[in-house]
């Protein structure tokens, strides 16, 4: 598998942030061929501190390949774009091969 991180730091609203996400940004980047399985969520912290990021997205292909095709794709580009309209804090993406599992 091939992954695809993206974290997003603080934004100024986050109410603004998780709506926008949700009904808006997923239907959009829903659509980006080649995705095998994504999943998403608030960051949290189990030692009190602030976590660096917000928001962490993971998107799976079967490949690296697969990954830049998906996000070349028309669908990936119009993802690729819409992270401006929400992500007041930033986003960061990561490409990593997922080299070691472990059940």
């Amino acid at each position: 598998m091939y992954r695809v991180t993206i974290a997003y730091g603080h934004p100024s609203d986050t109410a603004a942030f998780d709506e926008y996400y949700t009904t808006t940004h997923l239907p959009i980047a829903g659509k980006i061929p080649g995705v095998q399985r994504f999943a998403g969520g608030q960051c949290d912290s189990l030692d009190g501190n602030p976590p660096a990021a917000y928001f962490l997205a993971e998107i799976f292909f079967a490949s690296k390949e697969d990954a830049a095709a998906g996000f070349g794709s028309e669908e990936g580009q119009a993802a690729a774009a819409d992270i401006a309209n929400f992500a007041t804090g930033g986003a960061t993406l990561y490409f990593s091969n997922e080299d070691i599992t472990n059940p």
